[in-house]
């Protein structure tokens, strides 16, 4: 029989080997090299249990023979168990420490990415000795680039819903701002709509770009246009900015956009980006932006100036989705005690809704999933009634709980001035807008209720709803510590703070300020500066002055800190001093850029905020100031005569 075996292997019949090998070791049990012979046939014959099965068996008889375990660990490793393979090929080491054929086997299962030993348990945060690689900075080469020629735009409308959809969106007096690198000299940015040339003005540059690799790079050449796009027809137009070399060869971008009505801003007081120009004027719009007042605004101030009297709740989904609502609902009510509160459901919830008794009203409405759309759908007609059911409620807001967006474009039906829910595409930038997520970090999904995020929307509400005041005073500092800037206990100062980490954000005309006030006033003036000043370049005023004191150097903290909490007034950009000022309960002037938000970043206990209403406000130019196109007269043309007036009403 073993001849049979022998001859059938011989003659590549696998299976038919395996089977007389295997017969023949059933008649000779102790046999380890029947066992072997069986399990390489039928591994050659893709039976991998029967020849793990003899495998083990021989390896049972000879549990010291290295060249089974080394053949052992082959059969694992071509059966795809590296485990297995390298605990077969380790003991064959073992039993043969010399030799090379089983720690190549080893080697190339690690080369191969094989962890031979494991950790039981995973580490449940990063190791303290693995380093985040983003975190390291990079050498300085790693970051040079060849920069290509072309147009870059950093402004040019904003998405809206529109009649024409959701699109980049022109209304009124706009800035259309970014900048082109070009290997030559730009002269000249023009301005066409519809193929006709609207404006022609100068580019500033070239400026030397950031991480060019070579010295004889492109330059950077910048453009901020302030144009009225008032007078255009509503709808689509093509618009082309193209910047021109001495020669006429021109770099453009060009695209498609929707022109709209202009904003009035008189029904956007808040917003410093809403800016109209007179009609029949004959100063260009730069010289009608920059010659007007600034604009000076309470500290104190709240997104509501009365709470919301009536509110629309809108929940036109399924049964489970009203059932997971009920917390949030109910705490809406508790923020809003007195409000009108309708709730906006599907026809199916209307009975389980009115049992809530959460809503002073119910509105039911057929709002169906329609299974070929694969969304929540609304015919033309019924959505005309629901908005004339709606405008009878004169709705100061409205929310919408579905996290899905499909019912979020009925909040535009409402017709309320604020609009609040999860954030989505289909309703761009709503009034109050959260994304708010768990992870379970290897699936991805929520790891809370769906009804904990629902009141995270209505906490989040609440919380922009408050104004509160965040005011810090200190028991253990005295005014005893004035002393040593030469003022009395008793006696009344400004202090006046010229720096800023953002050095263009710093205002330039603190020293003119300091002389109005101390000519209007009898209040001391004390100036701290971050930069070193030669006193001898002060105006002379300034100099012949007993009431005014400049301190040019790095104050201890407590001295710093009773100067602002001790003053009359404090006069500060926007930064970190002026902040701390207010926290001390002292009435600050903030001087505020149009980088970003007046009503963001300015303080909030009180005194006055001082700002400009420009078309590119919120650019948050940072790292590259030369992008302003400007010289920042958002910040520069704020004159000394506003913000010492501003000083003399909280003195």
């Amino acid at each position: 029989m073993t001849l049979r075996a022998d001859a059938a292997r011989d003659a590549g019949q696998w299976q038919t080997a395996a089977l007389l090998y295997s017969e023949a070791a059933r008649l000779l049990p102790n046999s380890a090299n029947l066992r072997i012979q069986a399990g390489h046939m039928f591994k050659e014959s893709g039976i991998h249990e029967e020849a793990e099965a003899h495998y083990k068996a021989a390896a049972a008889m000879a549990p010291h023979d290295a060249d089974l375990a080394l053949q052992i660990g082959h059969f694992y490793k071509s059966s795809g168990r590296p485990a297995l393979a390298a605990e077969a090929y380790g003991r064959a080491l073992t039993l043969k420490p010399k030799w090379d054929e089983a720690r190549n086997e080893l080697a190339a299962l690690g080369a191969s990415g094989w962890r031979a030993v494991r950790e039981r348990h995973a580490p449940t945060s990063l190791a303290s000795d693995v380093p985040l690689l983003e975190l390291v900075p990079r050498p300085h080469e790693d970051l040079l680039v060849d920069h290509q020629e072309g147009v870059e735009m950093r402004r040019l409308g904003r998405r809206e819903r529109t009649r024409w959809g959701i699109e980049t969106t022109l209304r009124g007096v706009e800035a259309i701002r970014g900048f082109c690198i070009s290997l030559r000299p730009v002269t000249e940015v023009q301005l066409y709509l519809n193929g006709q040339l609207i404006h022609r003005g100068m580019v500033k540059g070239g400026y030397l770009l950031k991480h060019e690799r070579s010295d004889l790079g492109p330059r950077k050449y910048v453009f901020n246009i302030w144009y009225d796009f008032s007078s255009y027809v509503p709808g689509w137009h093509d618009i082309e900015v193209r910047l021109m070399d001495g020669r006429s060869r021109p770099l453009s971008h060009h695209t498609r956009i929707v022109i709209d009505e202009p904003l009035s801003e008189r029904a956007h007081a808040a917003s410093d980006g809403v800016v109209e120009v007179a009609v029949g004027d004959d100063r260009t719009i730069e010289q009608q932006i920059r010659s007007r007042r600034s604009m000076v605004r309470e500290g104190r101030r709240a997104m509501f100036a009365t709470p919301p009297q009536t509110i629309l709740v809108q929940r036109a989904d399924q049964l489970g989705d009203v059932v997971v609502s009920v917390p949030a609902m109910r705490r809406l009510r508790a923020l809003f005690p007195e409000a009108r509160i309708v709730g906006l459901v599907s026809s199916a919830n209307r009975d389980l809704v009115e049992t809530l008794e959460l809503f002073d009203e119910c509105l039911p409405i057929d709002f169906p999933d329609d299974l070929w759309e694969r969304r929540r759908v609304m015919g033309i007609e019924a959505q005309r009634t629901l908005q004339r059911q709606l405008a009878a409620y004169n709705f100061d807001m409205a929310i919408d709980f579905s996290e899905n967006a499909s019912s979020r474009p009925l909040l535009l039906l409402s017709a309320a001035p604020v609009l609040v829910g999860f954030r989505s595409d289909r309703v761009p930038s709503l009034t109050i807008e959260i994304e708010g997520n768990t992870h379970d970090r290897w699936d991805g999904h929520e790891i809370v209720p769906h009804t904990n995020k629902l009141l995270g929307l209505v906490e989040w509400l609440g919380a922009m709803a408050r104004s509160e005041t965040n005011i810090v005073r200190r028991k253990n500092l005295s005014r005893e510590r004035l002393a040593a800037f030469n003022l009395l206990e008793t006696e009344r100062f400004v202090v006046l703070h010229d720096g800023a980490r953002l050095k263009f954000s710093r205002w330039p005309h603190y020293l003119r300020l300091a002389e109005q006030i101390l000519a209007k006033t009898d209040v001391r003036v004390v100036m701290l500066t971050d930069d070193p000043v030669d006193q001898s370049s002060l105006p002379e005023s300034l100099l012949a002055s007993g009431r005014f004191e400049l301190i040019d150097r790095r104050l201890p903290f407590d001295d710093f800190d009773a100067l602002l909490s001790f003053a009359s007034v404090f006069v500060g950009n926007d930064s970190g001093p002026k902040h701390i000022a207010s926290l001390r309960g002292t009435q600050v002037v903030s001087i505020h850029m149009a980088r970003n938000n007046w009503n963001e970043w300015g303080q909030e206990n009180g005194g006055l905020i001082v700002s400009r209403r420009v078309p590119c406000t919120g650019c948050l130019v940072w790292h590259d100031p030369e992008e302003c196109g400007k010289d920042f007269a958002c910040i520069t043309d704020i004159a000394p005569e506003e913000v010492a007036r501003a000083v003399y009403r909280l003195l």
